[in-house]
């Protein structure tokens, strides 16, 4: 079940147990409460980005979101030789990644199944504490818009044709503010991702910038709660249906002359 979460899906740790532990109470204390937990389908990671954790530990994990890179730091004291970390890098064992950038929220956001791309034993995290530093990078990224935004090469059925497009940047934790303020329901046409689809789909909507960031062309400020909206994945593609995007009043007015309302 945990292999179908939505990447970019905002998930506490108590649905992922529910996920995996459907029939067992959620344990108090334990793994489940730290940075990290074992389970049979993998290593699910719990990091905190930006902030501290709420155990005091505070680990110098960052996200990259034009490399989709994730640099993260395991417990004092881990190293590459510990068993589960052996099975991590065997492949015996899957990283699930889920980040947040705000300590106080219980959901983090999904970011997928990652490649280790290098690793160091012994960073030192003060002078008598060490631990394991990753270098995380995804496949998948967390681009919600549709079009050439975000996107890095094209492909024809047939035969391969790759064609460069400009890649803007987005961040994540601007992603998750907006939901956090606006709620994960299309601001659009209402659609509830969790209503339509239970736990799996909580905390999920794709967020559209209403002022896209191919027209900005440069790196600016963002104001999750003015200048990002939550839409669902069919709202966003028809706002995207024409250059410039339709604004959310615009589509609204399709919405209603398509239903007949106004006639």
């Amino acid at each position: 079940m945990i292999e179908k979460l939505i990447v970019g899906g905002r998930y506490s740790r108590k649905q992922l147990w529910r996920f995996l532990h459907p029939n067992d109470e959620y344990p108090v204390g334990g793994n489940w409460s730290t940075g990290y937990v074992r389970e049979s389908i993998g290593l699910l990671v719990f990091a905190n980005v930006g902030v501290s954790g709420r155990t005091g530990h505070d680990f110098p994990n960052r996200y990259d979101a034009e490399k989709n890179l994730l640099v993260w730091f395991g417990k004092p004291n881990a190293h590459s030789a510990q068993p589960t970390f052996r099975d991590v890098f065997s492949g015996v064992l899957k990283l699930f990644i889920f980040v947040r950038w705000d300590n106080s929220e219980t959901e983090f956001t999904y970011l997928g199944v990652p490649t280790i791309s290098s690793f160091e034993d012994g960073f030192k995290l003060s002078p008598d504490s060490f631990t394991l530093k990753m270098n995380l990078v995804f496949e998948e990224p967390l681009s919600d818009d549709p079009g050439p935004e975000g996107a890095g090469s094209l492909y024809l059925e047939g035969g391969r044709k790759t064609v460069s497009v400009n890649r803007y940047e987005r961040d994540p934790s601007l992603r998750a503010m907006c939901i956090d303020h606006f709620g994960a329901q299309c601001q659009v046409c209402g659609f509830d991702f969790k209503k339509t689809y239970g736990d799996i789909g909580s905390g999920y909507c794709q967020v559209h910038h209403l002022r896209p960031l191919s027209e900005v062309g440069s790196e600016h400020f963002v104001d999750p709660h003015k200048d990002l909206i939550p839409v669902c994945a069919n709202c966003h593609a028809m706002l995207h249906r024409v250059n410039p995007a339709l604004t959310l009043s615009e589509l609204k007015g399709f919405i209603k002359l398509a239903s007949g309302k106004d006639s």
